[in-house]
C-alpha cells in the first residue's frame, strides 16, 4: 500500500463558502515535506488543468497523481449527460497524468444534507427505485467510457448525499456490476453515515478500488445531530479529526485490507476548514507519523 493525501486536509473543498483556500504551491510543498507519495486532484480549477504544467509541478516534488473526486448527479435523468461529460473531462486529464482511478460521489442536495448522519431519516429520505436504476445505468456508462482511458470508477459514499447509510451502500453494490464499479472505502464518511468501515472492508474486500483513510469523533457527530446541524456545518466544525485521535479502529481496518491483499493507495484525508496561519504542515506530518508508528506504513 502506498500513502497519499488530498487537498481537503488543507481545507481545499468544492463546497461553496467552505473556507479559505491556500495556494496550491504551498499545499503541494507541504504534502511532499510531510512524506506523502501522491495527491488527489482537488476541486475543479484548484490545480492547473494543463496536464504538462501540472505534471511538472508534481514531478518536482516527487508526487504521483492518484485520483480525482467528482460530485455528480446521476439520479436525475435530465442531469446524467451533463454529469457524464464532467466525468469524461476529468478522466482524460487523469489519464494524461498517469492516474488509474476516478472517484464519483452523488452530489446530494440541501434536503439530504440537513438530515445527514441520521440513519432513521436518511433511510426514509432516499432514492426511488427508478432513481436507483437511473444511477446504476449512468455509473455503468461512466465506467465503460473511463475504461477506454485506462481509468477505473470508484464510488464514494459521502455524508449529505444519497449514498450515505449502510442500506444505500448495500443497494449500490447490489445494483452495479462488480467488474465495472468499485468502492472507494472512506472510513470517516462511512462512519458518519452510520456504517461500520471495518465490516465493509471485510465484506467488499474484492471491490475496493481506493481507500480514503479518515478518522471521526463520533461524540462530536452525535452532538451536532442533537443540535440540528447539517453535514456541512458538522464537517466545518471539526467532526473529522487527525488520525488516531478519533473513534475509529484504523489499525484493524488497515489490517483487514492488508489481509485481503489490497495493494492500492491509502489517501489520508481530514475534511476541515483551515485559517491562513494554521500549522497545516504540522497536521500533515502528525497524520503521516501515525501511519508509520501505529501501522508501520
Amino acid at each position: 500500500m502506498r500513502v497519499g493525501t488530498a487537498p481537503i486536509t488543507w481545507g481545499v473543498c468544492e463546497i461553496p463558502g467552505w473556507g479559505p483556500q491556500l495556494p496550491y504551491s504551498r499545499v503541494l510543498d507541504e504534502m511532499a515535506a510531510a512524506g506523502y507519495a501522491g495527491t488527489e486532484l482537488g476541486p475543479e480549477g484548484y490545480f492547473p488543468r494543463d496536464p504538462d504544467r501540472l505534471r511538472d509541478e508534481l514531478d518536482r516534488r516527487g508526487l504521483a497523481m492518484i485520483a480525482a473526486f467528482v460530485p455528480v448527479n446521476l439520479r436525475d435523468p435530465e442531469a446524467v449527460d451533463r454529469s457524464l461529460a464532467a466525468v469524461d473531462d476529468t478522466a482524460r486529464l487523469l489519464a494524461r497524468l498517469g492516474a488509474a482511478c476516478i472517484v464519483l460521489a452523488d452530489d446530494g442536495d440541501a434536503a439530504r444534507q440537513q438530515v445527514a448522519g441520521r440513519v432513521q431519516l436518511t433511510e426514509t429520505h432516499g432514492l426511488s427505485a427508478s432513481q436507483w436504476r437511473t444511477m446504476a445505468g449512468a455509473l455503468h456508462q461512466a465506467a465503460d467510457r473511463a475504461a477506454d482511458l485506462g481509468i477505473a470508477v470508484c464510488v464514494h459514499p459521502h455524508g449529505g448525499t444519497y449514498i450515505e447509510n449502510p442500506a444505500e451502500i448495500r443497494r449500490l453494490m447490489e445494483s452495479t456490476d462488480p467488474s465495472r464499479i468499485r468502492l472507494c472505502l472512506d472510513t470517516g464518511h462511512i462512519a458518519f453515515g452510520g456504517g461500520d468501515p471495518l465490516a465493509l472492508a471485510r465484506k467488499y474486500a474484492g471491490r475496493i478500488g481506493l481507500v480514503h483513510l479518515k478518522d471521526i469523533a463520533l461524540d462530536r457527530l452525535r452532538q451536532g445531530v442533537a443540535q440540528g446541524h447539517g453535514y456541512t456545518r458538522m464537517a466545518q466544525e471539526g467532526v473529522f479529526v487527525e488520525l488516531g485521535t478519533g473513534s475509529l479502529d484504523l489499525k484493524s481496518i488497515v489490517g483487514e485490507l492488508d489481509a485481503a491483499g489490497y495493494e492500492g493507495w491509502l489517501v489520508v484525508e481530514q475534511d476541515r476548514v483551515v485559517k491562513p496561519d494554521d500549522d497545516t504542515l504540522g497536521v500533515a506530518r502528525r497524520n503521516r507519523r501515525y501511519l508509520r508508528e501505529a501501522l508501520n506504513l
